[in-house]
């Protein structure tokens, strides 16, 4: 296997053999042969992953200048790596998995004949995303800056960010094929102990061959507990990020992917964003009170309206259920029927449009508009009631979008309940989904919390936003949400 954990060895000739082979047929290998003051030598690099200009004014150019005086070619490793080569990141590998990870993270590798270990040098050069504003978590007066899929740019952003060494970033290697950079970042005594050493012992002993994005790596960071909601939270912007961690929280950053995950994720975080703590304390509780409320009127008004349209009419006005009666007469499927092909037909629209391309991904909302908001009405087979009752599901999941995943599969099962049981089976599905939310309990700490178990002091920041002379006194740590008798599940 290539990646086999396999020492180097000490002749220049075995190694050339054992790298070009495993590099044959590899077009952006390449390999140069020189000599060092009279001693053989191999420098390695990956073409496109490094700066040629520093590969050659920081590596190659004083090498070959170099004419001191050396007994063995161990004192002359020694020399190239302490008195010669300009690079700052440098360090002794002795394996070749080592070698090809370095390779593929932009490093140049020298080998010195009759020595079995070699030199990597770090002079990355690869293309990479500038931090622009984050895609997919808009705000008006938050920071324009978000995460790439360069992990040291990464790093770079957090560090910046919290400027002490207490802020730890702990890289591993995670893939047993094809090996993957994976930081564990933390504030040390802030985040609790055995949380950061939970967290590494589930990423080490996760069995991935090779890790591509995060949600692989978010698989076995999550809770045991089966659940229509994650106990992992992910986030593209670094403000956010580094506020979790001033709470305690431990996140994963991997290369290659901008989004970073952090535990434990509870279910109010999901209700709160950077805008709420630079806007004024009324307006800022005033559009928490709106994405609570929105929540649940997208997983249940679809329901509801379906569940009083079938079994209980005389909860609906009388000039309503005229209104409705009228649309229903002329449609040859049941409100449950309805319901449920508009919300397929919106999904798939929704779907399409995330998929095509951006130039021609308006032309699906226009479609969109024609074919459902006119046509489908038009032909009688919705009713306009119906229709209307989807779009304002639709347009209050988006409020909550940290949360649509679950929104859009709870709203059908919702549609169903109220379909076939009436306003019991809706009433009795809330309870689950609270029982369910109650149940899920990540690294020792409830996902409810600090709705339940109550934790009074922390309840200035989930329904209502508390003054920032208040916020400033609170020292929240979610180690302190745990319960007094909860145990991992």
């Amino acid at each position: 296997m290539i990646g086999e954990d396999m020492e180097i060895y000490s002749s220049i000739i075995d190694n050339k053999n054992k790298i070009e082979a495993d590099f044959k047929d590899c077009s952006d290998f390449l390999l140069r042969e020189c000599k060092v003051n009279g001693t053989d030598c191999i420098v390695c690099v990956l073409d496109g992953m490094v700066n040629s200009l520093q590969l050659s004014h920081m590596i190659m150019d004083p090498m070959l200048r170099f004419d001191g005086d050396y007994e063995t070619t161990a004192e002359l490793f020694d020399i190239l790596k302490t008195s010669v080569i300009n690079s700052l990141e440098l360090s002794e590998i002795k394996t070749f998995e080592d070698i090809y990870y370095f390779l593929s993270s932009g490093f140049a590798v020298v080998f010195i004949d009759g020595v079995a270990k070699c030199l990597s040098l770090g002079i990355q050069g690869f293309t990479k995303r500038t931090t622009d504003e984050p895609p997919t978590e808009a705000d008006i007066k938050g920071a324009k800056e978000c995460f790439t899929e360069t992990l040291n740019d990464n790093k770079a952003v957090l560090r910046r960010r919290i400027k002490t060494p207490d802020l730890k970033l702990k890289q591993l290697k995670i893939g047993s094929s094809a090996q993957t950079s994976v930081v564990i970042a933390y504030v040390k005594g802030v985040a609790d102990d055995d949380l950061v050493a939970d967290v590494e012992s589930r990423i080490t002993s996760a069995p991935i061959s090779n890790l591509q994005d995060y949600g692989e790596l978010a698989a076995f960071l999550d809770s045991k507990i089966s659940s229509y909601f994650s106990a992992v939270g992910n986030t593209e912007r670094p403000d956010t990020l580094c506020s979790k961690l001033l709470e305690g929280r431990v996140a994963v950053l991997m290369d290659g992917s901008p989004f970073a995950i952090y535990v434990p994720y509870l279910f109010t975080d999901s209700f709160s964003t950077v805008d709420d703590y630079d806007n004024l304390p009324f307006y800022a509780t005033l559009n928490r009170i709106l994405k609570y409320f929105a929540f649940i009127m997208s997983i249940v008004l679809p329901g509801f309206y379906v569940a009083t349209g079938t079994f209980h009419q005389e909860l609906i006005p009388t000039s309503l259920m005229y209104t409705i009666a009228s649309a229903e007469a002329t449609t040859p499927f049941s409100l449950m029927q309805e319901a449920l092909m508009v919300l397929v037909l919106y999904e798939i629209m929704r779907e399409a449009g995330i998929r095509l391309p951006k130039m021609i991904g308006h032309a699906v909302s226009i479609i969109g508009a024609l074919v459902i908001g006119d046509a489908v009405v038009n032909a009688g087979l919705v009713g306009t009631p119906m229709l209307v009752v989807v779009a304002v599901t639709a347009i209050a999941s988006y409020v909550i979008y940290p949360l649509y995943e679950s929104i859009s599969v709870l709203r059908i099962v919702f549609i169903i309940l109220g379909g076939f049981t009436g306003i019991y089976g809706i009433v009795l599905g809330l309870c689950v989904i609270c029982v369910n939310i109650a149940a899920v309990n990540p690294y020792g700490v409830p996902f409810s919390s600090p709705i339940s178990p109550l934790n009074v002091k922390s309840l200035g920041d989930i329904f209502y936003r508390e003054s920032w002379r208040k916020l400033a006194k609170r020292k929240v740590r979610v180690q302190n949400l745990r319960g007094a008798d909860i145990n991992e599940i």
